[in-house]
């Protein structure tokens, strides 16, 4: 069989070669048509009881995700020179095409007795009026003055999106700063952008080296790397591009796992082929006698972590659906372009230099293996407390490594106002003024006030003009004179606040950890009102990960194994090569319990991988077993690839530490850990195992 395909491929090298070219200059072309997402939608549920709330809101209320402006300014916003320059600001935010509303950091309009008085263009014996008002309402402004200067918040509300680069440009003369959902999913484009042409490149130069280590010339580890590089352009430009698959910051590792994890054959290959070479064989036998050898674990690899991958399908979240299957695809492309590819690379290769010296990292391994049950509880025993201080979070800002723009924007905007994000409360009622139930709104806001965070209703501006008018505290509690001050509001408060029977409240958070998220939440539902935003969306999707976790491992595991009994037809090789796997699952969230890494939709899933991928070291220790009945030789063979295949990995992978992205740093640590862990185990308790009797 495989001297009849080594055969074919040394007669149709022109062919094949010409064919290979196509298909670039397509996927190239598909480069182009690449199409970028950036809404954190991608980490929300299919079906989501959360985002059912948040739809609800968005229609009844017509707007779209808020966001805050904080603008400096070197006079007082409260000084006439400053109210000028608070509302010519207002009318460049809102000349923004997609602006609803702006909120004012300053009323818009004030009483005078029972008359309201624009504050823009007021006569001058009004502004005493109004700074008299302002003083009665100070705590509802969004004016501050530090040390630095004075600030002024703005609320945008959108009809559904305003672009941030649009506020930038209107205020492009003004410091400022933006926070909210939208503008933290807005700059996810800027950023991908620079993550897609810069960090593949960087992962092959890092495997390059690597690679060049192991092999002993850079051509060869060029050669190595060839198949997956293009099969992460097959996947990038034919199955993402012309087929309209969008790229996310998280089907943006589709490529990088395809480079660094689809070069694991070619390596092996190109290993295998070297070492015949040296021992004097033609070319030819040496591709053939390569394919023997190693041929039927490259298939098994290859399928086995596809098989990691695609245990993502079992997630309730479409982005990790859609990763698992690219990522499936372009590991099974990198398998397909090592069988085709390599060989007529190789084909013309004749003259081998020899090897300058030969390793003895084998010799390590022997030793270890004498001792590999200790070597193995030790292992376990190290990462095992790290399994009880697991957490399970998903903060969206936090996505975002503290050097970035967004988080140095947010942080500064809490710094002032000691708040930034805002998420919303929503309450019904047959009638929403009416006194008693106003008095439980504003209840709500109290304990959420005592928390440590702060609430904002229309019932708050009602309370201020009841006292400045009618000298009584608090609300109103006569429904007629409620209604009355209704009458007082700005439009933008009753617009915003108030539709029909439906209100809310804004509640402004200087976090999105889960732990602030459900303290908010069992505030409000204590009161029996309902609390909504992106961040709980997504934290309801994070709520569902372990389950369905565990689900996904089980079903990583069962493929792996059947596909290993399929292949092996046995049922103990298996069971043997699936050891090291369960030892590095440990490893994996027992270093994220210690480390601290929290358990959410993305770090979760490195399971899948860590099986899927984690389960090659084991196979081809198995395969190289099986082919020549030697433990000794098997471990002198298989150890400098595997554990230059895992350190090739992790270097490779290594490149995310230049991402913005937290975590995909947090993906690096994990690999390091959990690829030196498998290596390590594959070569030390599984040739043990290999060696004892049935």
């Amino acid at each position: 069989m495989f001297e009849k395909y080594t055969s074919f491929v040394f007669k149709n090298r022109k062919r094949i070669f010409a064919l290979v070219l196509v298909i670039n200059i397509l996927a190239l072309f598909g480069l182009f048509r690449l199409h970028f997402t950036t809404e954190f939608s991608i980490l929300m549920p299919q079906k989501s009881h959360q985002k059912e709330i948040y739809d609800r809101m968005n229609t009844i209320f017509k707007s779209g995700e808020q966001l805050a402006v904080m603008v400096k300014m070197n006079t007082d916003p409260l000084s006439r020179e400053g109210l000028n320059k608070v509302f010519e600001i207002k009318e460049r935010l809102s000349s923004i095409e997609g602006v609803k509303t702006v909120i004012t950091p300053v009323p818009e309009k004030f009483p005078v007795g029972f008359r309201l008085v624009e504050t823009k263009g007021m006569a001058e014996k009004e502004y005493e009026d109004f700074l008299s008002y302002v003083q009665s309402v100070k705590d509802l402004l969004n004016v501050k003055k530090t040390d630095d200067g004075y600030y002024a918040l703005f609320m945008i509300l959108p009809e559904e999106s305003v672009p941030p680069e649009k506020i930038e440009k209107v205020l492009s003369d003004y410091e400022h700063y933006l926070s909210g959902t939208q503008y933290l999913e807005d700059q996810i484009f800027r950023y991908l952008l620079f993550m897609i042409f810069t960090l593949p490149p960087f992962a092959v130069v890092l495997l390059l080296n690597v690679f060049r280590v192991q092999l002993g010339r850079f051509k060869y580890a060029i050669f190595s790397l060839i198949p997956a590089g293009f099969a992460a352009l097959w996947t990038l430009g034919i199955v993402m591009g012309w087929f309209g698959q969008d790229l996310s910051i998280i089907t943006f590792l589709v490529p990088i796992f395809t480079i660094v994890m689809g070069s694991a054959d070619g390596l092996h290959f190109v290993s295998h082929f070297l070492e015949r070479k040296r021992e004097g064989e033609t070319t030819f036998n040496a591709v053939k006698n390569t394919l023997e050898s190693v041929g039927r674990a490259m298939i098994l690899t290859t399928l086995t972590t596809m098989a990691g991958f695609l245990s993502f399908l079992t997630l309730n979240s479409e982005s990790m659906k859609q990763m698992g299957v690219l990522a499936s695809i372009g590991i099974g492309l990198a398998g397909v372009s090592t069988w085709i590819v390599l060989p007529v690379i190789l084909s013309r290769v004749e003259k081998v230099e020899p090897k300058n010296k030969e390793s003895g990292v084998f010799r390590v391994f022997q030793k270890l293996s004498k001792r590999a049950l200790v070597v193995t509880i030790v292992s376990v025993l190290i990462f095992l407390p790290g399994l009880f201080f697991l957490k399970a979070d998903l903060n969206i800002l936090k996505l975002y490594k503290s050097y970035t723009r967004v988080r140095k924007n947010v942080e500064k905007i809490e710094e002032v106002f000691g708040r930034a994000l805002p998420v919303y409360i929503l309450f019904e009622s047959e009638n929403l003024f009416d006194p008693s139930f106003a008095q439980k709104v504003l209840s709500m806001e109290e304990d959420l006030k005592k928390e440590g965070f702060d609430a904002f209703s229309m019932y708050d501006i009602i309370s201020k003009l009841n006292e400045r008018l009618f000298k009584e505290k608090g609300y109103p509690k006569i429904l007629a004179r409620a209604l009355i001050l209704k009458r007082l509001l700005p439009d933008e408060y009753t617009e915003n606040l108030v539709s029909g029977n439906t209100g809310r409240a804004f509640v402004f958070l200087n976090d999105l950890d889960r732990e602030i998220l459900v303290k908010v939440e069992n505030v409000v539902e204590k009161h029996g009102f309902q609390v909504t935003g992106i961040p709980y969306i997504i934290k309801e999707m994070n709520d569902s990960i372990v389950p369905q976790q565990l689900l996904s491992v089980f079903l990583a595991i069962s493929m792996v194994f059947l596909l290993l009994v399929l292949f092996q037809r046995s049922f103990l090789y298996p069971a043997k090569a699936i050891v090291p796997v369960g030892i590095s699952l440990v490893s994996l969230f027992g270093f994220m319990g210690l480390s601290g890494i929290p358990l959410n939709l993305i770090t979760a899933n490195m399971a899948g991988i860590v099986i899927g991928v984690g389960i090659d070291y084991a196979i081809h220790v198995t395969e190289l077993f099986r082919y020549y009945g030697d433990i000794e030789k098997t471990v002198r063979i298989a150890s400098t690839p595997v554990l230059a295949n895992a350190f090739g990995l992790s270097i490779g992978l290594s490149a995310l530490i230049l991402s913005p992205f937290t975590f995909h740093t947090y993906l690096v640590a994990i690999m390091w850990v959990t690829m030196t862990v498998s290596s390590f185990m594959s070569l030390v308790i599984l040739p043990k195992l290999l060696e004892a009797k049935k």
